[in-house]
């Protein structure tokens, strides 16, 4: 819960739109890696559905990078490559996010992978309380409040209930 009284969000490494399938709103998840599910451009940012971008590729005479109706620049899926940089506005609104938390649930995450890694840290370091639920131990597990090593289904299956 956040200190407004709700969730206030979900911070996510997965890239493929599990969130929001699972009916958590497009604006309440912060994608850390990105998404797989549409394009955008490397330059202007902007926006595109995989179809219309397959069509362009396939449309070319010769293989080559789609290319941005806006401005030109590269198109691929939207999500984060090796040797890209992490994205600063996810960055910035899950760095809030963990910083205005009072309750920080970390799920499904081996707690390893560096800089999501630290926002469960933060968090608990401004006052948050931290569950980790997760098959396998976390090196983070000494620091949490409570710790759940067991399936995440069986573990989370009580609370869709309600």
């Amino acid at each position: 819960m956040g200190r407004s009284g709700a969730a206030s969000c979900g911070i996510t490494q997965d890239i493929d739109n599990l969130h929001q399938d699972s009916g958590i709103a497009r604006e309440r998840v912060i994608e850390l890696h990105g998404n797989t599910s549409f394009a955008k451009c490397l330059d202007c940012n902007s926006r595109f559905e995989l179809e219309e971008i397959r069509q362009q590729f396939e449309s070319c005479q010769r293989e080559r990078a789609p290319r941005c109706s806006k401005c030109n620049g590269f198109v691929k899926t939207a999500t984060i490559s090796f040797g890209q940089p992490m994205p600063d506005t996810e960055m910035k609104l899950a760095e809030t996010a963990s910083l205005d938390s009072d309750l920080f649930i970390a799920i499904g995450s081996s707690l390893k992978v560096f800089p999501a890694a630290g926002f469960p840290i933060l968090a608990k370091r401004n006052g948050a309380k931290l569950i980790i639920i997760n098959r396998e131990a976390t090196e983070l597990d000494s620091i949490a409040d409570l710790v759940l090593n067991a399936d995440i289904t069986a573990s989370l299956s009580g609370l869709m209930d309600s």
